[in-house]
């Protein structure tokens, strides 16, 4: 994924415009896919503090503080497209007042670079079990990663052990590489990952184009 790099005032300002002003996508009829907001440290912070939510993450520091939500806000907006799309989404819950409660990261990685992580994501424990991941994870991959970034190729990870994530990755097409090992070092304790692909064929990219559809919202969500 992109990495954050020096700009400008004036281009830190027009990114971050774009960043801010981008249109919600409803994912089902109550529950949007946004844009990172600065409003949003405190929920960040409370998330990034649960273990039921870090503990599967590559390594948010802890105890996690306001500033590093603020930091961490900050970066995405060097996270973002050509063309403005951001590349972290905010889910959020509109019947709750738009309270964020996960998020889902896109890739425009080349298709060259398969040695990257190019999906990150992390659900707030209360939403578990309603598919709503494995659900957003395509609809960015394919509006962001394919559409605009031209991506067939893609690769991620899971911590071993966490069938949760692995059985995600699956539902969207990703397909174990028994072949590969990969580990890495948090908290002082080394942690073996399973290594995921997936290719899309042409044929895979107008399938997706049909089941990556926006919701309709509920009436009384709509302003």
């Amino acid at each position: 994924m992109s990495t954050a790099t020096t700009r400008s005032p004036e281009e830190h300002a027009r990114l971050l415009c774009l960043h801010n002003s981008f249109k919600p996508i409803w994912l089902t009829e109550t529950i949007q896919l946004g844009p990172w907001l600065p409003s949003d440290r405190d929920v960040i912070a409370e998330y990034m503090n649960d273990p039921r939510v870090y503990e599967y993450l590559f390594g948010p520091p802890i105890p996690y503080t306001l500033k590093d939500a603020d930091d961490w806000l900050a970066m995405r907006v060097d996270r973002i497209t050509e063309k403005g799309t951001p590349l972290d989404f905010a889910f959020r819950d509109m019947a709750r007042g738009g309270r964020a409660f996960g998020c889902v990261g896109a890739s425009d990685h080349s298709d060259e670079n398969l040695a990257e992580d190019d999906t990150g994501y992390w659900l707030a424990p209360e939403y578990h079990g309603q598919g709503l991941m494995a659900k957003a994870l395509k609809m960015m991959l394919y509006r962001v990663s394919v559409t605009e970034c031209g991506k067939r190729k893609f690769n991620s990870f899971a911590f071993e052990g966490n069938w949760a994530s692995r059985r995600t990755l699956e539902k969207v097409g990703f397909v174990v590489q028994e072949d590969m090992t990969r580990s890495i070092v948090k908290y002082g304790k080394t942690i073996p990952q399973w290594v995921l692909r997936l290719y899309l064929t042409e044929e895979d990219v107008k399938r997706w184009e049909k089941e990556t559809l926006e919701a309709t919202p509920l009436p009384s969500l709509v302003q």
